[in-house]
This record gives C-alpha cells, sequence and structure tokens, in this order.
C-alpha cells in the first residue's frame, strides 16, 4: 500500500453548448486522447472506471452502451455514479489496493439532451421534498441566500467571480465560454432564483475527460514528468438540507482536511500554487475558498479581490460545465498546470494545485485532490 499513483496522461474534448457527436464518439474522442497523451494503447489497460450519470444520458444502466468507448472491452471495469472526481479516488485507491498497475477513469455529459433541473429536482424525497419544485438551481439559491445573509455577502463580491473566471477563459481553448464580461453585465443579467442571476450560474454544455493513472514504476517508465496525487480526502454530508447550515460547505471542509493531511500541508494559502474549484454558482467558489482554508469564514470575497492565490485559471464551471465530468476537468487542469502544459492559460512556477469536486445538492458530497511534481 505503499505505492505512489501518478496522473500520465489527460484528453479532453472540446466543452460546448451542444456537441454534434454521438454520446459514444464523445467519450472514445477524451479517452484515445489521454492514453495517446500517456504513450499507451487500449491493451495496456488493467483497470476501467467510468463517472457518469444514467438521468443525464437517458440510457439506464448507461455503462452498457458507454464502456466499450472508454477502453471497457474485455477490461475490468467499474462505474461509479458521480463527478468524475470521485471516479478519479475510485482508479486510485484500485491501484493503491495492488490489484492493478494502471487505470483510466473517464467522465462526460452532454447537457443538451435534457434539463438538468428537472433531473436533479429526482434526487429528492417524492413525498417533503420534491413537491416545493426543489432543484439545482433553487437550492444553489437557498444555500447563497444563506450565506450573502449571514456573512453579508454582496451582489458585487460574487459577480467579481464571473468576471475574473469568464476573463480566465480566454486563455483555455476547451472552454465554451471565451468572452468577457463586466460586472454591470453580470449585475444586470436575468433573475433566476434570487439572488442567483443568469451569469452567476456555472454554464452548463457538453463534453467529456478522461484520465490515465499509473503506480510509480510504471508512471516512470512512460514519463519524464509525472503529476503524483500527493494528497486526497472525500467527505458526505447530510441528505436532508434542512440538516446542515447551509452557510458553511461543512463537507468541503472534511474532505480539504484529509487531502490536506495525507498532502503534509499546513497552510495551504502559502504552500498551493493554485486551485480549481467547483464554481457551481460565483457564491459557491467564494463559500468553497472559505471551506479549504485559504481564508476565514465570511472572507472570500475579500480573499479572491486579493488576488494572491490563482483561482480557476481554466475558467471553471462558470465558463464550462459538462456536469458528471466538471470535477474531473479540474483534476485535469490541475495536471496541467503542475506538468507545464496548460499552453495560454499556465500559472508560472506552478509545482503543486488543488482540484476540486462535488456530487449532490448543496455540496452534499465533496472531494479534493492535491497534486505535485
Amino acid at each position: 500500500m505503499s505505492e505512489k499513483v501518478a496522473l500520465v496522461g489527460v484528453g479532453m474534448t472540446k466543452l460546448e453548448p451542444q456537441k454534434h457527436e454521438t454520446l459514444y464518439d464523445m467519450i472514445f474522442e477524451a479517452a484515445s486522447l489521454a492514453l495517446a497523451d500517456a504513450g499507451m494503447e487500449r491493451k495496456d489497460l488493467e483497470s476501467v472506471v467510468l463517472a457518469a450519470s444514467d438521468l443525464v444520458d437517458g440510457v439506464s444502466i448507461s455503462s452498457m452502451v458507454t464502456a466499450t468507448a472508454a477502453g471497457a472491452y474485455l477490461k475490468d471495469e467499474i462505474k461509479v455514479a458521480d463527478d468524475g472526481m470521485f471516479g478519479l479516488a475510485m482508479a486510485y485507491l484500485r491501484i493503491r489496493s495492488g490489484h492493478f498497475s494502471n487505470s483510466i477513469v473517464v467522465g462526460w455529459s452532454k447537457c443538451s439532451q435534457g434539463s438538468i433541473d428537472k433531473i436533479t429536482s429526482l434526487n429528492f424525497d417524492p413525498f417533503y421534498h420534491r413537491p416545493f419544485a426543489l432543484n439545482l438551481v433553487t437550492t444553489s439559491a437557498l444555500q447563497a441566500t444563506r450565506y450573502a445573509d449571514r456573512y453579508g455577502v454582496s451582489e458585487e463580491e460574487a459577480a467579481r467571480v464571473v468576471v475574473e473566471n469568464r476573463k480566465n477563459a480566454l486563455g483555455n481553448p476547451y472552454a465554451c465560454l471565451r468572452s468577457e464580461v463586466a460586472i454591470d453585465e453580470v449585475l444586470s443579467s436575468r433573475m433566476l432564483a434570487s439572488p442567483l442571476k443568469e451569469m452567476d450560474l456555472s454554464n452548463f454544455c457538453d463534453g467529456a475527460c478522461a484520465l490515465v493513472l499509473a503506480k510509480e514504476d510504471q508512471a516512470r517508465s512512460l514519463t519524464d514528468t509525472p503529476v503524483w496525487i500527493r494528497g486526497l480526502g472525500w467527505s458526505t454530508g447530510t441528505y436532508y438540507l434542512g440538516d446542515q447550515e447551509l452557510a458553511e460547505l461543512q463537507s468541503l471542509r472534511e474532505a480539504g482536511q484529509k487531502a490536506y493531511a495525507m498532502a503534509g500541508i499546513k497552510a495551504p494559502a502559502e504552500e498551493i500554487d493554485l486551485a480549481e474549484v467547483y464554481d457551481l454558482t460565483s457564491y459557491h467558489q467564494l463559500m468553497a475558498l472559505e471551506a479549504l482554508d485559504f481564508c476565514p469564514s465570511g472572507h472570500g470575497g475579500k480573499f479572491f479581490a486579493e488576488g494572491s492565490l490563482p483561482i480557476n485559471p481554466s475558467g471553471g464551471l462558470i465558463s464550462s460545465n459538462p456536469y458528471f465530468a466538471s470535477g474531473l476537468i479540474r483534476a485535469a487542469e490541475g495536471a496541467l498546470q503542475v506538468g507545464g502544459r496548460a499552453e495560454g492559460r499556465q500559472v508560472p512556477q506552478a509545482e503543486l494545485a488543488l482540484a476540486h469536486g462535488v456530487s449532490g445538492l448543496c455540496y452534499q458530497k465533496n472531494c479534493v485532490v492535491v497534486l505535485g511534481r
């Protein structure tokens, strides 16, 4: 169990409002790119981990349709019905178990196929909560309202997140939205569920991402610049929204603390060079910075405005959110940064990156990975 694990291959499709490729072709593209990046062929794979949702895919037991596109024909395959970051954790654990030398993890979503709001409403129990029209947007608004009310967070502080993330996306060739916006545009955009305006929300799109992981000896034989998984942690919070303090992302705080302990990180804001966080909304990015101990609770807006730590240099979910692949893309972006391969969005001298994925409503489940040279 002492074997180190590295990311050795990264593959992403371009993220678009509506991809004309079939779901199968989209998954195949990402997996093929990751294998080629790792200098491997499908025959070299030992484990395949899928991260996707039957509801979003529109197919029951969708892995029967999608697994072979990810390279799983005659391979040991397992599916995680969660954000792709949890698939990364599964792939890591499979290698650390000693049963596999490598694994590919693939996550995807074609959000253009249906309404994410209608799909996420099905997460609630049908008797007590679903009749209240709860879904991803309305529950995010409830949480943003509680957070803003408790800590006095202004609409301008949240809007600044949108402005900066959209600006960062200009340097990302994979991003869906690649255009700058002004604070006034964000503040005047259409109200969806107070306090969330249209531009405060992440941008749902189509896309796929794949990562190849390998144990230490194989990783060193494949590349001279492996990106090591230094820390990993995850946590699951309560299911019922009324049982938690919505102003705090407690599950994320716990996940981050576990990842920091494994990586030996004592002062995250000083030791980490960049963070790719799951910015489902502009308010949630500020909440995430606090939960990850980059700053005290209620100080996310001030910390972000100071610009002392690069946050979402890729543009984040505000620019591109292929839903179940979004967390995995955060890890992919972190790996590219640490490997010095992030093209127009490269953070100078990036040696340690944090990436964050979410599953469930109101950040119920969180997974954090620390990547380093």
